[in-house]
């Protein structure tokens, strides 16, 4: 029984390397990489990260949550048709049409259980279960459609803040001012049980959420999570934690709502449409409350705003942040771009910098300058002509 297991187990995972789905994901990543890089080039004149920066996300912040996600599927035994899981991965990539802002598991899982269960209302059956239980399948759909919403939640709230692009905007009275750009793309692999295969159940009680099956096989699906916010009016780390609470607050609701399926098997659809909704609320909400605040990256009366830190530069050796003030270079005071850089022209090969953070606290940077250092200090900062520029451009 045990070498049986393992068997299937590895069987399942060898299969996430051919679903289509993984690659897919990559290029996908790629392709939105190309679209950042060409803005922040057409907005400051250089690339803030490389067109690889997406797909370094995808999987190392995801692995882990997937992996206790797959312990929870496979104690409970979380069963769907394979048929119905290529559907949510065709959906999936129907709405990845808009770039990363729509693979919500709200969107994706969730429209595909709200389409499927339609179909089957109306007798438009599409997708073969073959005499399984509805309600059932149902159930599972709502259960694993919360289980990643709260995935989704969680890793906005770890790491959806981090690396984002800084571009330019107008503002109402036609000037340029800074916002940040927050996407990413997580590929959250877990496994689930296939009603068809070799294994017979361990335990009288497994699985959990039965449908009817008697033999079972594993695989490792590929789901894709991704988000996109734009942010003006306040720090990205805190719009999109505050973003991803949101959604985690979300995902525990339907999640009750899906385990309570068990016994109404009308709230499995009811969780989905709950999800979907809230999802949409969520993301109108943040307009909305964006939309009436003031710009938050502008250039200031008294010393230069940080819009962007290029990775591998000083600036970012010296632990410097977007939203902080520099008041002062090399005990000089700068109020714009111009000052700025002939300041820094006081000493080529160090520099001292008096910094206003976030928090309204002044703290002293400094750190060695090096030829041949790309764009200086490697900063966009305001500049109350030009908007904002690349430091040293």
């Amino acid at each position: 029984m045990v070498q049986e297991w393992l068997l299937e187990l590895l069987a399942g995972f060898g299969k996430l390397f051919i679903h289509p789905v993984f690659y897919f994901s990559f290029l996908l990543a790629f392709v939105v990489g190309m679209f950042r890089v060409t803005r922040e080039r057409k907005d400051f004149h250089t690339r803030v990260y490389d067109i690889y920066q997406e797909i370094r996300y995808i999987l190392p912040s995801s692995l882990f949550i997937g992996l206790l996600l797959s312990i929870a599927a496979i104690a409970s035994g979380l069963t769907l048709p394979l048929e119905l899981l290529n559907f949510i991965a065709a959906v999936t990539i129907i709405l990845s049409v808009g770039g990363f802002r729509l693979l919500s598991p709200a969107w994706t899982i969730g429209l595909s259980l709200l389409i499927f269960a339609v179909s089957e209302k109306t007798g438009y059956t599409f997708i073969p279960y073959d005499g399984l239980s509805l309600s059932k399948i149902l159930m599972t759909m709502a259960v694993l459609l919360a289980l990643l919403l709260i995935t989704e939640g969680l890793l906005m709230f770890k790491r959806g803040w981090q690396g984002t692009s800084p571009r330019l905007a107008e503002s109402p009275r036609g000037l340029n001012v800074g916002v940040q750009f927050a996407q990413r793309l997580w590929l959250v692999p877990v496994f689930l049980v296939l009603p068809a295969g070799d294994l017979t159940s361990p335990w009288p009680w497994w699985p959990v959420i039965s449908i009817g099956a008697e033999t079972y096989a594993f695989i490792w699906f590929p789901f894709l999570v991704g988000f996109a916010q734009l942010i003006k009016s306040t720090l990205p780390e805190l719009a999109v934690k505050a973003t991803g609470k949101n959604i985690i607050t979300v995902g525990v609701i339907t999640l009750l709502l899906a385990v309570a399926a068990y016994w109404v098997p009308l709230l499995a659809v009811a969780s989905a449409a709950f999800a979907f909704i809230s999802r949409i609320w969520i993301s109108r909400r943040h307009y909305a409350y964006e939309r009436n605040r003031h710009y938050f990256f502008t250039p200031q009366p008294k010393g230069v705003m940080i819009l962007g830190i290029l990775p591998h530069t000083p600036a970012k050796k010296m632990d410097l942040k977007i939203g902080e003030i520099i008041y002062k270079v090399n005990n000089m005071e700068v109020n714009t771009y111009t000052e700025f850089y002939e300041a820094l022209q006081k000493n080529a090969a160090y520099c001292k910098l008096e910094v206003v953070d976030v928090n309204s606290q002044i703290r002293f940077v400094q750190g060695s300058l090096y030829e041949g250092e790309h764009h200086g200090l490697g900063l966009i900062l305001a500049e109350e002509e030009k908007g904002f520029v690349a430091e040293g451009s």
